[in-house]
C-alpha cells in the first residue's frame, strides 16, 4: 500500500503492463493472480487515479490548427485541414487522411456539377472512404487522364471514376484511350474522336477536382529512402528537374509545369481546365512526397489542401530551411 491509494504502485504497474503493452483481457489476468475479474477491473481503475495509466485519444476528424494556418498564408489556400495523426505506417496514414478528405469533399461538391477525379493510391482510398450518404444529386464524374497499363485497382480510373459515381448517385465519364499517346499525331487522333471531344469539353466545365501529388522519379526508381532535405538540392541545382506530377503532368520544386514531348502527349486535363476550376482539392500524406507537395503548392493550382500533420511538418520545415537565393 502506499499513500492513500488501495493496491500497491509494484501491483497496479505489472496488471496495466499487462492489459495494455501484452493485450492480455482481465480474465486471463484474474486466472493467472488468483484474483476476481472485478478485483482487475478496479486496480485498473485506481493506476488511472494515480497517474499511472493515462489515456490519450488522438481525434482524427479534427484538425491541428497552427500548422494549418501556417500553410494557408504560405500558399494563400482557401482551406487546409492538417490531420494530426501519428500513424507511421504509410497505407495507414493515407487512409486516414484519405477519410478526413471524402468528409470534406462531401461538402465542397455541388448538385448539378462534374468532378474531376485523378488516379493513383490516395485517390483511390479517397474514393473508398466517401460516404455513400452525401445526398448529393445530378453529379458527373469524370477521370483527368486516360487509362493505364497497370492492373491494379488504383489506376484503373475508368473503374474508380465508376464507383465513386455510384457513391454519388452519379454519371460516370469514361476515357476510353491510353494516358498518352505514342507520338503528337497519335495523341490528336484520339482528342479528335467522338467521345474525347465530349470528355474535353467536360474537363472545361470542371467544378471539383480531387488530385493528389506524385513522388519524385527517384522514389519510384527504389531510391525510398533518400532524405529529403539532401534531394532538395539535386531541384535546386537543376530547376528544370521534374519533382513530382499532378494527374502524370509532371511539375518542378518551383512549381512549374514541364512543357515536354512527353508532358504534350498526355491524353489527360489541361493545366487550364484545372486552373478554371471552382475548387480543387489536394490530398497527401508521406515523407517521400513533402518535396512534391512543395512544388505543386508553388503551382498555386490548390485551393483545398488535407494533408497528414507528420508531413506538414516536414514541407514546413523544408521551406524554412531553403537557402536564401540572395546569399
Amino acid at each position: 500500500m502506499s499513500g492513500n491509494a488501495k493496491y500497491d504502485f509494484e501491483t497496479m504497474v505489472q496488471v496495466a503492463k499487462m492489459y495494455y503493452q501484452k493485450e492480455m483481457n482481465q480474465q486471463d489476468i484474474a486466472k493467472e493472480f488468483g484474483w476476481s475479474r472485478s478485483m482487475v477491473s478496479m486496480i485498473l481503475s485506481e493506476a488511472k487515479e494515480c497517474g499511472i495509466i493515462e489515456v490519450r485519444i488522438h481525434d482524427l476528424t479534427s484538425n491541428d490548427e497552427e500548422l494549418s494556418q501556417q500553410l494557408k498564408e504560405r500558399f494563400n489556400l482557401q482551406d487546409c485541414i492538417v490531420v494530426p495523426t501519428s500513424a507511421t505506417s504509410l497505407p495507414l496514414l493515407l487512409k486516414i487522411v484519405a477519410g478526413q478528405a471524402a468528409r470534406f469533399a462531401a461538402k465542397a461538391i455541388r448538385n448539378h456539377s462534374v468532378v474531376g477525379m485523378a488516379w493513383g493510391t490516395t485517390c483511390q482510398e479517397f474514393m473508398s472512404a466517401f460516404p455513400e450518404n452525401s445526398n448529393l444529386v445530378d453529379v458527373n464524374v469524370v477521370p483527368l487522364i486516360g487509362g493505364s497499363a497497370r492492373i491494379s485497382l488504383e489506376y484503373q480510373l475508368n473503374e474508380m471514376v465508376r464507383i465513386f459515381a455510384e457513391k454519388l448517385k452519379g454519371i460516370p465519364s469514361f476515357i476510353y484511350a491510353p494516358s498518352q499517346g505514342d507520338t503528337m499525331e497519335d495523341k490528336m487522333l484520339y482528342m479528335k474522336s467522338l467521345y474525347m471531344q465530349d470528355i474535353a469539353q467536360k474537363w472545361k466545365r470542371l467544378d471539383t477536382v480531387i488530385i493528389s501529388v506524385g513522388a519524385p522519379p527517384e522514389y519510384y526508381a527504389g531510391q525510398m529512402n533518400l532524405d529529403p532535405y539532401e534531394l532538395r538540392e539535386k531541384f535546386l541545382e537543376n530547376p528544370l528537374r521534374p519533382v513530382g506530377d499532378i494527374h502524370a503532368r509532371r511539375i518542378t520544386y518551383n512549381g512549374k509545369f514541364i512543357n515536354s514531348d512527353y508532358d504534350n502527349r498526355l491524353i489527360c486535363a489541361e493545366e487550364a481546365d484545372l486552373r478554371n476550376a471552382r475548387k480543387v482539392i489536394c490530398v497527401a500524406g508521406g515523407k517521400h512526397k513533402s518535396l512534391s507537395i512543395i512544388g505543386a503548392l508553388r503551382t498555386k493550382l490548390i485551393h483545398s489542401l488535407i494533408i497528414a500533420a507528420s508531413t506538414a511538418r516536414i514541407v514546413l520545415d523544408l521551406l524554412d530551411s531553403e537557402p536564401d537565393p540572395a546569399q
